[in-house]
């Protein structure tokens, strides 16, 4: 079968979401059985990928395909509802939504990711314990520059910043969404998952 990705559309996109809303394992919502290969069906392959240990890039191949669910659970046995709590942060179309069991607690937009030579990465990420209410780059420096930071991989975080200005990888959420994200986070366990288009 040829790589699905992004903003494809058609009856083999429909097979890979009703495969994708099989899968037990889930932080996001289930999907709409809409045959378009949107941002939401991009960050559920890729958490599907990173919890089956394949390269979390959002296309669907023929790896990918092979570990889908290939058929529909017993009538008495449905998929388990979404648990836990997830950021689907897409840095092309400018939006992060934040999940609680698959419902939407926050969206925000605009927000922006890093510039030409500082993309963000892309994956799933463990969002970690450092959550810092006021911080300032050691490597960029500038007084209080990166406040709200929620770290989720290596030196790359989400936090207080301009959504006019991308980043050197970070993710900007601007006032008072960045507050209010923090807070949200709480401690929390939480997915972090990261798409590109």
């Amino acid at each position: 079968m040829q790589n699905l990705k992004y903003d494809d559309s058609g009856p083999a996109v429909q097979q890979i979401q009703t495969a994708l809303n099989l899968a037990e394992l889930t932080r996001l919502p289930r999907l709409n059985i809409n045959s378009q290969f949107d941002a939401l069906t991009v960050g559920r392959v890729m958490e599907f990928q990173s919890l089956n240990h394949l390269t979390a890039d959002g296309v669907v191949g023929p790896q990918t395909s092979a570990k889908l669910p290939q058929s529909v659970p017993a009538q008495n046995d449905p998929s388990d509802p979404p648990q836990g709590r997830s950021l689907l942060v897409d840095p092309f179309n400018r939006k992060l939504t934040a999940y609680d069991h698959g419902n939407p607690a926050l969206n925000i937009s605009p927000i922006a990711g890093g510039r030409p030579g500082y993309r963000s990465i892309n994956g799933m990420f463990e969002m970690t314990q450092r959550r810092l209410r006021r911080h300032s780059s050691s490597e960029f420096p500038g007084k209080d520059n990166m406040d709200f930071a929620l770290f989720y991989h290596e030196g790359e975080a989400l936090h207080q910043g301009n959504p006019e200005v991308q980043s050197h990888g970070c993710i900007h959420v601007p006032v008072p969404h960045a507050e209010q994200l923090f807070d949200w986070a709480g401690s929390t366990d939480i997915w972090v998952i990261v798409i590109g288009a």
